[in-house]
């Protein structure tokens, strides 16, 4: 066969929208602390979208309304898997009972057969 050659795809920019807001709510919204903000996302549901409002003093917010939010990221524990014995169902002596209509067959089990 022919060897697989992806297609180079354009890349795709992002270009921000300026944003304009009435002189009141920009007023409102450069006096607001991060804590307050984060708790405004809370009440508008999408507090989620936002990082979390740990900060410490050197991340206050400028006149510019962005500041520094420092986030803690931790790992979760991971829970050990234990392997578990193969399952003794002889597959050929299962599908001859399949084959057969075996009215005594109720339930087959072929979760974690080992390939020979």
């Amino acid at each position: 066969g022919k060897i697989f050659i992806p297609k180079e795809k354009p890349i795709e920019t992002h270009t921000e929208e300026k944003v304009t807001l009435d002189p009141e709510l920009e007023e409102a919204l450069a006096s607001t602390s991060d804590t307050e903000l984060y708790d405004l996302a809370a009440v508008l549901g999408v507090h989620n979208m936002v990082n979390n409002p740990k900060f410490d003093e050197g991340g206050a917010r400028s006149k510019v309304g962005k500041g520094i939010v420092r986030n803690v990221v931790k790992g979760e524990k991971v829970k050990p898997i234990f392997e578990e014995p193969p399952n003794p169902t002889n597959v050929e002596a299962s599908l001859q009972r399949i084959k057969a209509n075996d009215p005594s067959l109720i339930e087959i089990n072929l979760n974690n057969i080992k390939v020979d």
